[in-house]
């Protein structure tokens, strides 16, 4: 790591000790709020599946990325993509574009620039320390926002003056160090944040982390895995009175790393990369405690993802990026509250604009540009009687259009609803804290650029003639495929229309404190879901193209909409925590469906069938001190195909992998944290064995990291 990275970071910190205590303290209102309903709080409550991590839980799992932070949580199944390069997630079965990311409102939308699966496209690029909270709010339970929620929404806010100054005073710091042995890294992060009047506050955050490529199970070293990252965060809020709320906040994320990459010609090349991941928000928040009809907020925020590389050369370029500005209204009313009822109606308007830079690159070497717009609005409303009954409903109304060049995609406007339940019938029984839940609802995306256009210009595209009709192109254009950017030939599609899915859900939850113990408290749930989904776009195999000049056999695809596709499955999760025992316990259970065109149902081989995730420990020295151990499975799966290219087998091997954990504060300020991951040091992997049935040949996964040891030192000024 480069020592000017810690001295930066060790500045910041020290610099707040000696900051002056005599300022007047404010109370702020925390944007973390958990009322019913309110406009600082995301849209969908814990009823509806909504599941929050917040910094205290993210520093206590020692998580520096996003699969590290949701271990815990089976139903989503986050992976990270070559080592510290980021993670892709999958929610209930859906991936990519069926996932809103949003940082501070903006939708992450990087997934638009290329034409297919691949680590650039479907990478989400998050620093951990950057925020302080992650929400993920899967299925239909999401519609509310819009685009992309057939699978599920995951919403991160960065940290606030208010979450690292501590009562009493009017500053407050953090310090962290991690050490890890594989994938050797160092990494520092420290926030601060000051109280500079009654009425304004600021709060910064900068963190570095240097590390090297990680060993597998097997003890051979995984190439292209390591990183080099700088991020920082710098974010004020002003409260011009109590029911005012104004913040503005700036985050950059860096990351450089190295890359083999093969050509279609089979040219190996090793370029360098650098992705730079910028946000700019504002927020208005006006809530009068003298007025119930008033909940209001206004969001404006920007996001740019650009990443350059030098194709092994030294020159550098850009290879595809998106800007994405994002701006919502909203507003919550509480209508005739008493005290045995609240009514509050939450409804709100918002525009998404996509300006995008293709992977793919125009006679002049400039990234091809395309254009999305999304202009969508909801209401949604919620009655709450008693402690016994929860009802929900929900309206949004999407339409969407883009456009490359001088064609424009012909808009598209879509209808969601959803409505859910949670009855406790039992609350003056012995059976208290035990409810019955459900939900139906009703998502939407709309088609990628990629999908819609292919690679590039539709005057560019892949232009073959399979005459006969058997797969094999007798004539195409070489440009078409765009050699260099892979070797598909992908023939666009401007009839394509959006997925809609229809989810229902059926629950039992249980939740009650002093069960075994005075101060315990366990919660479970069990869910059965079901997610019919319609008009389902997935790349079609459409034959092959013999490139005589180039020596290449290239595959020729473009997407299309199946009529009709099904996901359902079970989860089941449950914790319970006391005074010594802490334990949690997440599954998921998957399986799913295409119905074909002559109306038989193939099986839908890309679903993990299922995921368990466990966690056991107690505490010690009056819960000074933790140590457990943790398991993360995933079963297999094996499955052949037949494609234009003939037979082969596909295998996911299961794998079962245990992490021993320990912390001790050793004051109220300092604590130490010890983590081995992978203690079997395991050999297995995420990804897929692929074999070519007709010759044998197995291209075989990386690994992923073998036994791992973690250090992490936390101080709190």
């Amino acid at each position: 790591m480069k020592r000017s990275l810690v001295a930066i970071a060790v500045a910041l910190a020290s610099g707040t000790i000696y900051a002056d205590e005599k300022l007047d303290t404010l109370i702020v209102e925390s944007k973390t709020n958990t009322e019913i309903q309110t406009t600082a709080a995301p849209r969908v409550t814990s009823v509806e599946g909504a599941r929050t991590i917040t910094a205290d839980d993210i520093q206590a799992r020692q998580a520096s990325t996003l699969a590290e932070a949701l271990a815990g949580d089976a139903s989503v199944i986050v992976d990270e993509v070559n080592g510290a390069r980021g993670s892709s997630i999958t929610i209930r079965g859906q991936s990519g574009n069926n996932v809103s990311v949003r940082v501070e409102g903006a939708p992450n939308n990087r997934s638009q620039i290329m034409h297919k699966p691949s680590n650039d496209r479907d990478t989400i690029w998050l620093n951990m320390d950057m925020y302080q909270s992650v929400t993920v709010i899967p299925g239909a339970a999401g519609t509310t926002y819009g685009n992309g929620s057939t699978g599920g929404i995951v919403l991160l806010e960065t940290k606030d003056p208010e979450n690292i100054i501590r009562d009493g005073r009017d500053w407050g710091a953090n310090l962290r160090y991690r050490h890890e042995t594989n994938g050797q890294s160092d990494g520092i992060s420290a926030d601060v944040a000051r109280r500079f009047s009654d009425k304004f506050s600021a709060n910064a955050t900068i963190s570095a982390r240097d590390t090297d490529n990680y060993e597998n199970g097997n003890g051979i070293t995984e190439a292209d895995t390591g990183a080099e990252d700088l991020s920082y965060l710098i974010k004020g809020v002003a409260t011009p009175n109590e029911a005012t709320r104004i913040e503005a906040s700036f985050m950059e994320n860096n990351k450089k790393f190295d890359e083999t990459s093969t050509s279609g010609s089979g040219e190996i090349t090793y370029p360098n990369k650098k992705l730079k991941d910028q946000t700019l928000a504002t927020e208005y928040a006006y809530n009068p405690a003298s007025n119930d009809l008033v909940d209001f907020k206004a969001r404006i925020s920007r996001a740019k993802s650009d990443l350059k590389s030098d194709q092994g050369t030294g020159d550098w370029r850009n290879t595809g990026g998106v800007t994405t500005t994002y701006a919502e209204i909203e507003n919550t009313s509480v209508f005739f509250p008493t005290s045995n009822t609240t009514h509050s109606v939450r409804y709100g308007a918002d525009y998404t604009f996509d300006d995008i830079r293709l992977a793919y690159t125009d006679e002049q070497g400039n990234p091809n540009e395309a254009e999305r717009t999304s202009i969508g609005a909801y209401a949604s409303d919620t009655i709450e009687i008693g402690d016994n009954l929860q009802l929900s409903g929900s309206l949004r109304y999407d339409t969407f259009e883009a456009k490359m060049r001088d064609d424009d995609f012909e808009s598209e406007d879509s209808f969601n609803s959803k409505v859910s339940a949670l009855w406790k019938p039992f609350e003056n029984t012995a059976a208290r804290g035990l409810g019955l839940t459900a939900l139906v609802g009703t998502g939407y995306r709309s088609p990628a650029i990629y999908e819609v256009y292919g690679k590039g210009f539709l005057q560019d595209v892949f232009r073959g003639n399979d005459a006969n009709g058997d797969g094999i192109y007798e004539t195409g254009n070489a440009s078409g495929c765009m050699i260099g950017h892979g070797s598909w030939c992908t023939i666009p599609n401007t009839d394509l229309t959006g997925e809609t899915s229809l989810n229902t859900e059926l629950g039992v939850v249980f939740e009650r404190a002093n069960v075994f113990t005075a101060n315990d408290h366990l919660t479970s749930k069990v869910n059965y879901i079901h997610n019919d989904l319609k008009d389902q776009l997935y790349n079609s195999d459409l034959g092959t193209w013999y490139n005589e000049v180039d020596d290449i056999n290239h595959p020729v695809k473009q997407y299309i909409n199946n009529d009709e596709a099904a996901v359902y499955g079970w989860e089941l999760s449950a914790s319970y925590n006391s005074d010594v025992l802490f334990a949690n316990f997440s599954m998921q259970d998957m399986a799913g469906y295409s119905v074909e065109d002559d109306g038989s149902k193939s099986q839908n081989n890309n679903l993990v069938p299922r995921s368990v995730s466990t966690t056991l420990g107690t505490y010690f020295d009056d819960q000074k001190g933790r140590v457990g151990i943790d398991m993360q499975h995933r079963k297999g799966r094996r499955y052949e195909s037949q494609g234009r290219g003939g037979a082969s087998r596909t295998e996911y091997k299961g794998y079962t992998v245990y992490g021993l954990f320990t912390s001790y504060a050793f004051t109220e300020n300092f604590n130490v944290q010890a983590r081995i991951g992978n203690i079997a040091d395991k050999a297995y992997s995420k990804g897929s064995y692929s074999t070519n049935l007709s010759n044998g040949e197995t291209t075989e996964p990386s690994l992923n990291t073998g036994r791992n040891i973690k250090l992490g030192l936390n101080y709190r000024f």
